[in-house]
């Protein structure tokens, strides 16, 4: 019998984080699992539980028994349950060594008091921290601008406990509607946080895909949308890794050193502008001194981007198992070359990536773009020594990649269940 605990995500500051564990491989339907979820403390069976596998399309609602019974492909998952008024609840396992029956007691969730009184809350703030949401969750590509949450009042928003970060939480599951990908997306969200003064957004949780019942035309509509949407992304790129097959899939990779940023004047020079700016009075002078002072707030070191690419096979490391790891110790960035930069997408302003894309000559690359249109760009940076990668593009720990550019822009609004398949 599995006890369930609440579980509290920590939070680090990622532009993206939404990949957990997940290892998908073929054999659709040769293994189920089946169960029953009951209240931790009355043992009451809880019918219309949420119980599905994580970012998947694998689901099903618990009976008036409170069972339930999922078909899967063999591999390791994490399921996830969810029922209102409850604590959403984890549990990782293993088609290799999978019970013939679980029974899962989930607790209540407890009443606090300060949430509360915050989610009541429906003044002018609270519409405004919902649009920050909303963009720095479903994004601002032209599928995230077509999504919609069809029930934002479970939301709780709070950008009061901390000056100039937007916090969030739900109280439910949301039900998020994407027409331009065919999906009605159940996302069990467990922590959300926006840094206003810096733009990084962090935020977690259990995403769960339902596909509509879509007429034959509108499929088939569907499912270019849905290629789209999965070309140049992480998950894509992780898979392309794994199979060795990244630069024919549109990829290239390259390395990155950290260099002195000549524009930034060194620490003493500013301390030194710093203390004549006090003593003097003359207004040409003083106008020059704080140039230079403002100059602080530079980066000490940007990139420097290397011209010739990496090969896929310099940046992971396959052992004797079977098992694939990427255990590349620097940054490097990622440029897909199938396809262009959406008009909404805007670059970090810290670091000048689209001039040094175009020196290495890759501008005008994908079909349809403008002579002015750049391929996707995105710079990793590994947190860990190595990150397990999984054959259909998950990978172990997900808060061990550090994200920025284009895949961290692309968010929930672009997101596809780890199960999909190219045809």
């Amino acid at each position: 019998m599995i006890i369930a605990t609440f579980l509290k995500t920590n939070i680090r500051v990622f532009l993206l984080i939404f990949c957990l564990l997940f290892n998908y491989t073929e054999g659709f339907g040769q293994f189920r699992i089946k169960g029953k979820i009951v209240d931790a403390e009355t043992g009451k069976a809880l019918e219309f539980a949420t119980v599905f596998i994580n970012n998947s399309t694998f689901g099903d609602i618990t009976d008036q028994n409170g069972e339930f019974e999922i078909s899967i492909p063999p591999g390791n998952y994490d399921l996830v349950i969810s029922y209102m008024g409850y604590q959403p609840f984890s549990f990782a396992f293993t088609t290799d060594a999978l019970r013939e029956f679980y029974k899962f007691r989930i607790l209540s969730e407890p009443i606090d008091l300060d949430e509360t009184q915050v989610s009541e809350k429906r003044d002018r703030i609270w519409y405004r921290n919902l649009d920050t949401f909303i963009e720095n969750f479903l994004g601002n590509s032209i599928n995230s601008q077509k999504c919609k949450i069809l029930n934002p009042e479970v939301l709780i928003l709070d950008s009061e406990s901390e000056k100039g970060i937007l916090k969030a939480n739900a109280r439910e599951i949301l039900e998020i509607q994407n027409p331009n990908l065919g999906y009605n997306l159940k996302y069990v969200l467990t922590g959300f946080e926006y840094n206003e003064e810096n733009g990084k957004v962090a935020f977690a949780g259990y995403p769960y895909f339902v596909s509509e019942d879509l007429a034959p035309r509108r499929l088939a509509r569907m499912g270019k949308n849905r290629e789209r949407a999965f070309h140049g992304s992480n998950t894509h790129l992780m898979r392309s890794l794994y199979a060795g097959t990244a630069e024919e899939e549109g990829f290239e990779l390259f390395s990155v050193d950290q260099i002195p940023n000549h524009e930034r004047p060194d620490d003493d020079q500013i301390q030194k502008a710093m203390t004549i700016l006090e003593e003097t009075k003359t207004f040409l002078v003083r106008d020059s001194l704080k140039r230079e002072i403002a100059k602080a707030e530079l980066p000490k070191f940007i990139d420097a981007i290397s011209e010739k690419p990496l090969d896929g096979m310099e940046i992971i490391q396959k052992i004797s198992d079977g098992k694939v790891f990427l255990t590349y110790n620097k940054p490097f960035y990622v440029v897909f070359k199938n396809e262009v930069e959406e008009p909404n997408y805007k670059t970090l302003k810290s670091r000048n990536v689209k001039s040094k894309i175009n020196t290495i000559g890759m501008g005008m690359v994908a079909s349809g773009g403008t002579e002015e249109s750049l391929p996707q760009t995105t710079r990793i940076h590994m947190l860990s020594k190595a990150v397990q990668i999984f054959e259909n593009g998950s990978y172990y720990h997900p808060f061990d990649l550090y994200l920025e550019g284009y895949m961290a822009w692309e968010k929930i609004g672009d997101l596809m269940p780890f199960d999909y398949k190219m045809k």
